[in-house]
């Protein structure tokens, strides 16, 4: 079911993602392109919730979205930004769906794990651009015009963003030119398939409540704000038993890396250029 968004909701977005609220948008490939690059530079990726001792589910409704996004502007998991833009493309008249999606970063398909991520889909006369704006540090800065007919372009989006999707039977994959060479981030249907945005709800509460040992909520607190530059990301690889942690600033093509010693010394640097607080460590497992 399509969640209602009042003229008030809509302005909180435009002002959130830095556009005058008297702005004039229609169905169109470069509103399209707009709000999706905007809401990229203006929001960010963190995953903390999921690192917490006591894990509690999170409202999923636009308007709590809306003010954790745009106003709180304190980040959120890749669920919460594609059901932020997801609800305002609906809002505005866009043909959009949601495809779930597969994060199997470390080998093949997987029958056996859960769903952990989303895409949007949006048709436009008779075109196709895939939408991956809450998807960490690998992002689409913009939409992408596909052709699943012909699989054959690689989509160089900015330095260090460089995409391709591949396809056999029953799966696509996504896949990120990282070293030289092309590695799956996640797989989805063949032929592809649309979720409800109740499905991709329960998809995310599934994901925080998953006893299974998942990359994004087991292994790695990370946090992503993009900039019309590039990138600053944080990793923190919470398992190891040295601490292990470092932040990269992706400049155009020039990247730059910068280790910390201590959880402490990574929290300060985080709210110092983000302005987000990382949680005591005390409550994080």
């Amino acid at each position: 079911m399509q969640q209602s968004i009042s003229k008030e909701d809509l302005k909180t977005y435009l002002k959130g993602i830095g556009l005058p609220t008297d702005i004039q948008l229609s169905v169109s490939v470069e509103t399209l392109y707009l709000l999706t690059n905007k809401q990229f530079i203006y929001t960010f990726y963190q995953n903390t919730n999921a690192h917490l001792k006591e894990l509690k589910p999170i409202s999923l409704e636009f308007v709590d979205i809306l003010h954790r996004l745009c106003v709180q502007k304190i980040g959120g998991l890749c669920y919460e930004h594609e059901l932020l833009l997801y609800n305002v493309l609906k809002h505005l008249g866009f043909q959009v769906e949601l495809i779930r999606c597969f994060i199997q970063k470390a080998g093949p398909y997987n029958p056996n794990q859960p769903t952990t991520h989303s895409l949007m889909y949006v048709k436009i006369n008779k075109e196709i651009f895939l939408i991956d704006i809450g998807f960490g540090i690998r992002s689409l800065r913009y939409p992408i015009l596909i052709d699943f007919q012909n699989l054959t372009n690689s989509y160089d989006l900015f330095p260090f963003e460089h995409f391709r999707i591949i396809e056999n039977e029953t799966l696509y994959s996504f896949q990120h030119l990282i070293d030289g060479s092309w590695v799956t981030c996640y797989h989805f249907f063949n032929p592809i398939q649309f979720q409800t945005q109740q499905d991709i709800k329960q998809d995310c509460q599934n994901y925080l409540a998953s006893k299974q040992f998942l990359v994004g909520g087991d292994n790695r607190i990370q946090i992503c704000k993009n900039t019309e530059y590039g990138k600053i990301q944080y990793l923190w690889f919470r398992n190891e038993q040295q601490f292990t942690a470092f932040k990269k600033i992706h400049n155009f093509d020039k990247a730059t890396k910068i280790e910390f010693a201590n959880y402490e010394d990574f929290k300060v640097d985080i709210k110092q250029e983000i302005g987000f607080l990382l949680p005591e460590r005390t409550q994080l497992r």
